[in-house]
C-alpha cells in the first residue's frame, strides 16, 4: 500500500508529465529526466535542458507488454527471454513503431527498457504511456549517481523533481544496452 506522501508525489508527476512537462525522477537505475515519449516538444524540452544533440537517442521506458509492442516494429522472441531473465536493469534497442515521435527514432531504432518495479513503474502505470527517460545531467557531464550530485541548473528546469525518499534503486548505474535485429543478431552496446 502507498504512504500518503508518495501518492500526492506521484499525483504530481503524472499531472506533469500529462501537461507536458518534464520531471526529475528515480528510476530503476540512476535518477532520470523523464517527459511522455508520445509527446515531441516535451522530448525537446529535456534536449534542451541538457544541451543534448539532436543526433543523441533517448531510453524509452514502459511497464508493460503492451507499451512494450506499440513503441516497437518488430520484437524477435529473444527479446522476451532477455526481458524476462535479466537479473539487472537491460535496454533493448529495436526497431521503432510510428506509435513514437520522430525525435526519438532518428534511426528508426529505439531503446526501451522494461521496469517491472519502483517508483518509475507506478509512474508509467498511471500515465499509462511509454516515458522518456535520460540521466540527470548536463550533456558531456558526468552522470548523477545520487540526488544530491544533481547539477542545481537541472533543477530549476524541470517542472517537478521527485523527492529522494522514493528513490528505491540499488543499481545506481545505467542500465546495460544491447541491439537486436528483426533477424535475431544481437550486440552489446553497453555492459
Amino acid at each position: 500500500m502507498e504512504n500518503g506522501k508518495r501518492t500526492d508525489s506521484l499525483k504530481i508527476a503524472v499531472e506533469s508529465i500529462k501537461k507536458g512537462g518534464v520531471i526529475l525522477s528515480p528510476t530503476d537505475t540512476i535518477y532520470g529526466l523523464s517527459c511522455d515519449a508520445t509527446n515531441a516538444e516535451a522530448i525537446d524540452k529535456i534536449r534542451a535542458i541538457k544541451g543534448r544533440k539532436k543526433e543523441k537517442p533517448f531510453i524509452v521506458l514502459v511497464n508493460s507488454d503492451r507499451l512494450f509492442n506499440q513503441c516497437t516494429a518488430d520484437v524477435p522472441e529473444v527479446a522476451w527471454d532477455l526481458i524476462d531473465n535479466a537479473s539487472s536493469p537491460l535496454t533493448l534497442v529495436l526497431p521503432a513503431s510510428n506509435f513514437l515521435p520522430e525525435v526519438l527514432r532518428p534511426n528508426q531504432m529505439v531503446g526501451i527498457r522494461y521496469v517491472k518495479e519502483g517508483y518509475v513503474a507506478d509512474l508509467i502505470h498511471r500515465v499509462n504511456r511509454p516515458i522518456v527517460s535520460t540521466s540527470a545531467n548536463l550533456s558531456g557531464e558526468e552522470a548523477a549517481k545520487s540526488f544530491s550530485e544533481i547539477d542545481p541548473r537541472i533543477f530549476d528546469q524541470v517542472d517537478y523533481a521527485v523527492p529522494e525518499e522514493f528513490d528505491q534503486s540499488s543499481e545506481n548505474s545505467a542500465s546495460k544496452i544491447i541491439r537486436l535485429q528483426a533477424n535475431g543478431s544481437v550486440e552489446i552496446l553497453r555492459k
